[in-house]
């Protein structure tokens, strides 16, 4: 028996009462994770016992089932339980049931997987015209969609994909759809057309689920109670602040002219970046070839579908220059001449998980003989994400004035304390960059992945004080990885190197509140022990409430945030590139420490971790 309405309405109020607050969070515990389907059906058990007892749902009952996901832009416990409630409601599968942030990405998502199928998508008399606009649709005929309209009833194509808008869809007329649009969500009817596991690699590397609130107060109205969730709204003059200490963070002057665009997510505004070069000719794109697996991915995805979008890497594990990394990499592209007109370098500064900074003269010298060379448009995107105050926009336009460059930096971390996913996309001083601010916003439109209310609200409250705490975390990083070293030295007789910012790139922004490190391998050692030590630390030190295994940083929460890169964030990495970064076998481990922690704690247990490893 599944849950039917009776028991919905019973239930489901319950859970909203009992929501644990670390559900309402933006990254989760990444230890057995259950993933979409399997806490689905944990949190139906729950229900249906619940219900067959006669009992109620508690805080602890919730806690209990674990987590689906650990980070909120795949998806959150509170999403995938309104995915679970919409679901059962219309007696689908929840595998086949999406929900996002945005009104548009459950038609985007199914055009992008429709695999060189023509996409009807039928309206009703719901619109009198197409819901996209002619360049809409040319921007998706770029990324290899076919985007039809049509009013009405909806119609059998059976070589095609068939979307149709829920709320005109009868009996009579649902033969041969495969796919069903409602507000913010995609029911998949016909998965063989429409494939799951393809949109939500589509929603979690270019969109979103619904933020917290907006799944909240969706499950409010179904459960027939006050909706107290997503209701307040920024004021102009807070948002207009908010967007000045942006830039300010970034190093441009402050110009409401050419405001920064804040998106649902970091990789949202980095994938409407993308989109709108690839709507503008296409572009050379040249990242580390262990940047962000998300990022990655992403830039993958994206060129599988535009043949005018080019992905190039460079590397700079281990012992790597990456300033001459950089160079010699420019150097290739422009021997290997294409003909599109655009060209991005992305870096993340300080890089992650190396923690390594560039020497901005010297990029910034690179890629100006670059665009003499080939007379290309050319973008220097850099993420500083782990360092939102480098200000580094100044930095570029004092070594190269007439340089475009933009920040991008992932808001769920120090700027918003954890509190909320969101990114942006902030432009310096110069006419091309200011001008792909305003291109970026009409992208932004067709892929609604700009902030949501709740985001705005969220980052508001949070910006403020920003640069105090990635000092702090900063000075607490530095304190505890001597102490690790020190543990280390004493208990295996090794000069452990960190990769962690030289005190003099701290000195000028470079705040990060992470290392990584590469433990000794155990004298006599094995492989598999080998391979395996990075993990068995993490796991150590995590066993204390003063951790959490988890991918993020900057969370304000007095946590130490542990992780393998190797095996989380770095997931869709090459295994040879991963395999780089690896000492004596044993890969990195990456620590990331809040603004405010009990530091002697922490060094005591990251100290018996290194004695129980090496004793």
């Amino acid at each position: 028996m599944g849950l039917t309405p009776t028991i919905v309405e019973q239930y489901l109020p319950q859970i909203l009462a009992a929501i644990p607050e670390e559900w309402r969070g933006t990254t989760f515990k990444n230890s057995a994770l259950l993933g979409r389907e399997v806490f689905s059906e944990k949190l139906t058990n729950l229900i249906l016992s619940k219900s067959e007892g006669g009992d109620k749902i508690s805080t602890d009952d919730l806690v209990a089932i674990g987590n689906a996901e650990d980070y909120l832009r795949v998806a959150s416990n509170i999403s995938t339980t309104l995915e679970l409630i919409l679901a059962e409601l219309a007696t689908h599968p929840i595998t086949q049931v999406f929900a996002f942030a945005s009104t548009t990405m459950p038609v985007i998502s199914a055009v992008l997987t429709s695999k060189g199928r023509q996409v009807h998508l039928y309206t009703g008399d719901e619109c009198t015209k197409s819901p996209f606009t002619p360049s809409q649709l040319n921007l998706l005929s770029l990324l290899g969609g076919n985007l039809v309209w049509h009013a009405g009833s909806p119609k059998a194509h059976p070589n095609d994909v068939v979307l149709a808008y829920k709320s005109v869809l009868t009996t009579e007329s649902s033969a041969g759809v495969d796919g069903l649009i409602a507000p913010n969500v995609l029911y998949i009817l016909e998965p063989s057309k429409l494939v799951p596991g393809d949109i939500l690699v589509i929603r979690k590397r270019m969109a979103t689920p619904p933020t917290t609130p907006m799944a909240e107060a969706i499950l409010q109205e179904i459960a027939k109670v006050p909706v107290t969730a997503n209701r307040e709204t920024a004021s102009p003059e807070d948002i207009a602040e908010f967007y000045a200490h942006l830039q300010t963070l970034s190093g441009t002057p402050i110009n409401a002219d050419a405001n920064p665009l804040v998106f649902t997510a970091g990789l949202s505004s980095l994938c409407t970046l993308f989109m709108t070069l690839i709507h503008q000719g296409g572009a050379e794109i040249l990242m580390c070839s262990t940047a962000y697996g998300g990022s990655s991915q992403q830039v993958d995805l994206l060129c599988e579908k535009a043949g005018t979008l080019h992905k190039s890497t460079f590397d700079i594990q281990g012992g790597a220059d990456i300033t001459r990394s950089i160079k010699e990499a420019l150097d290739r592209l422009a021997s290997n001449h294409t003909a599109v007109p655009n060209t991005v370098l992305l870096v993340e500064i300080p890089t992650n998980p190396d923690m390594k900074v560039p020497d901005i003269s010297a990029v910034t010298a690179c890629l100006q003989a670059y665009q003499d060379a080939t007379q290309k448009n050319v973008l220097f995107v850099i993420d500083t994400t782990f360092a939102p105050n480098s200000q580094v926009l100044s930095k570029i336009r004092e070594a190269s004035p007439s340089l475009a460059a933009m920040t991008w930096i992932s808001m769920s971390k120090s700027v918003s304390r954890g509190l909320t996913t969101a990114g942006c996309m902030v432009a310096n001083h110069t006419t091309y960059a200011k001008d792909l601010i305003g291109a970026l916003q009409e992208t932004g439109k067709l892929v609604d992945t700009i902030a949501k209310p709740d985001q705005m609200n969220f980052l508001i409250g949070a910006h403020k004080g920003v640069e105090k705490r990635c000092e702090n975390a900063y000075s607490n990083a530095a304190m505890i990885g001597k102490v690790l070293q020190q543990a280390v030295k004493k208990y295996c007789s090794y000069d452990m190197a960190l990769a962690f910012v030289a005190p003099e790139h701290a000195a000028v922004g470079y705040t990060t509140s992470t290392f990584s490190f590469n433990l000794p391998s155990p004298l006599g050692a094995s492989e598999e022990v080998c391979e395996a030590l990075a993990q068995r630390f993490v796991d150590l030190i995590c066993a204390h409430p003063e951790f959490k295994p988890c991918v993020s940083f900057g969370q304000d929460n007095g946590l130490v945030y542990a992780t393998v890169p190797a095996t989380s964030t770095q997931g869709a990495i090459k295994a040879e590139d991963k395999a780089k970064q690896a000492v004596g076998g044993v890969q990195l481990t990456r620590l990331s420490f809040p603004p405010t922690c009990d530091t002697k704690a922490i060094g005591i247990i990251m100290t018996e971790a290194i004695a129980k490893i090496y004793s």
